[in-house]
């Protein structure tokens, strides 16, 4: 992962040579980019791109269809006019003419249209995948950051456990010496003084605490 960063300072630098070889899939698309973000906030950038990203995609599937409709009116213009042939110049109808006009007209418009969303539609996808590699570009600082930060607190963590245990472990061995020590001087005053006069010491002092 972390030869994808060319590393100058302490700032590293994506390198887009390396993922521009790589036929990467639309991130906001994959199901795994919102379990990314779980327990990582997105910063502003990473929502602007994403925006940037969906508008692209709506953009692409709204001129698809719009070029499908206009295709579909061209194809009705064009059998009108066929349909208007017979009528414009053999019967000389006016009428039939101007509707013919009126066909071709819009024809010229649709081709004018046509190319127009021909060039958007070869420009759209160098945009998306542009953007998509700007929004891995943020994601991947994002998320470099905070594993590196991540990382640090888990040597901070593994640093204060092995104290922990070590101090845990001098309790252990402190209350088996007491213990063990309370319950040998018990047992020796018990066979000294007996148990009668022993349970007499417990009543009194035991009640004095």
């Amino acid at each position: 992962m972390w030869k994808l960063f060319n590393r100058k300072k302490t700032e590293p630098q994506f390198d887009f040579k390396v993922l521009i070889k790589n036929d990467i899939s639309l991130l906001i698309l994959d199901e795994r980019w919102n379990i990314l973000f779980n327990n990582i906030v997105k910063t502003e950038s990473i929502i602007e791109c994403e925006n940037k990203l969906k508008d692209l995609l709506k953009e692409q599937s709204r001129i698809l269809s719009e070029s499908k409709e206009i295709a579909a009116k061209k194809k009705e213009c064009m059998d009108n006019i066929i349909r208007l042939t017979t009528e414009v110049f053999e019967n000389n109808n006016q009428e039939a003419q101007a509707e013919m006009q009126e066909c071709e007209k819009q024809i010229v418009g649709i081709n004018n249209r046509l190319g127009e969303i021909e060039e958007r539609l070869q420009n759209i996808p160098k945009e998306i995948r542009q953007s998509n590699l700007e929004l891995l570009e943020l994601a991947v600082k994002l998320v470099y950051f905070s594993i590196r930060e991540h990382q640090q607190r888990v040597t901070e963590l593994d640093h204060e456990i092995a104290e922990t245990k070590e101090k845990l472990k001098k309790l252990i061995d402190e209350r088996e010496f007491l213990a063990k020590d309370s319950t040998d001087t018990y047992s020796y005053f018990h066979d000294l003084l007996g148990g009668d006069q022993l349970q007499k010491l417990d009543e009194i002092y035991y009640q004095s605490k």
